[in-house]
């Protein structure tokens, strides 16, 4: 039996747990974070990192890096990426994306493209992109 001190505002308190076991407390991955806190997850599916900002109504820009390969899940509604994997300069556009969606960025040829994981055939847009 493991035994725990606890100190509130006003006295200290003795806890017993009985049959702890420490195994049970582990981080929540970032899908299962998602399905708590909110936020679209995506995924770099690109062979080069890719920087975007993610925004919403009530949330600045905040800027991220996905490695290929990787995903991670991200507050707000909108997201700022690059539309051009070419030499070619930055071409900026906005991808509106579901607050709860899966979503992943491929690309074709020079263009990186948003995609949604969530709609029946894989190979829907939930959301807009716009320069």
């Amino acid at each position: 039996m493991s035994q725990a001190d606890f100190m509130t505002s006003q006295t200290e308190k003795d806890a017993s747990f009985i049959g702890f076991d420490g195994n049970l407390l582990s981080e929540l991955s970032s899908e299962q974070a998602s399905n708590i806190a909110g936020g679209f997850t995506l995924k770099n599916n690109t062979g080069s990192p890719r920087i975007f900002y993610n925004f919403g109504d009530k949330l600045p820009l905040q800027q991220q890096t996905l490695q290929p390969g990787e995903s991670g899940t991200y507050p707000g509604e909108f997201l700022l990426y690059n539309s051009s994997a070419g030499n070619s300069g930055i071409k900026p556009a906005i991808f509106n994306a579901d607050p709860s969606g899966s979503f992943s960025l491929n690309q074709s040829g020079t263009k990186i493209i948003p995609t949604d994981l969530n709609s029946s055939n894989g190979n829907g847009n939930g959301g807009n992109g716009d320069c």
